[in-house]
């Protein structure tokens, strides 16, 4: 006599204490998967996100922090002089103050403006290439 297995419906043996299609045994109900275990399996995947994430940060932080930019240009590659290098041409009687240090009295150089249209260290050149870097922005062991 057979017997329909309570799982699948396929036919069971009477002798055969498990059905041939799903393997469940006579008269047990087939086990449910849990809530819990698809939390398990969410939790156990994160935690491998986790893992993977850290180890590449940590790869990543013995790398090096990557090029460093020149101190001397800023990484621009070029320097201008040092009069040039707040922006203002600078006069050279009067060091910018605009008055003439000498008489106390309004600078003749750049009539008490503090600065010249052309620059008297460097006649408005182009900056020169930074000589701590070579010209190439980035600071050299």
């Amino acid at each position: 006599m057979s017997l329909p297995c309570p799982s699948c419906g396929a036919a069971m043996a009477a002798s055969d204490p498990s059905c041939p299609s799903c393997g469940q045994a006579k008269g047990k109900p087939r086990a449910q998967v849990s809530k819990s275990d698809d939390a398990l399996q969410y939790v156990k995947i994160i935690g491998i996100l986790v893992v993977v994430i850290v180890v590449v940060l940590i790869a990543a932080g013995m790398m090096g922090q990557g090029p460093v930019t020149c101190p001397a240009c800023n990484g621009k590659k070029a320097v201008a002089c040092g009069n040039c290098i707040s922006g203002r041409n600078l006069c050279k009687n009067c060091k910018g103050y605009g008055h003439d240090p000498q008489t106390f009295s309004t600078c003749p150089d750049c009539k008490g403006k503090g600065d010249t249209p052309s620059c008297w260290a460097c006649g408005n050149r182009p900056p020169k290439p930074c000589a701590t870097c070579n010209g190439t922005g980035l600071k050299s062991d």
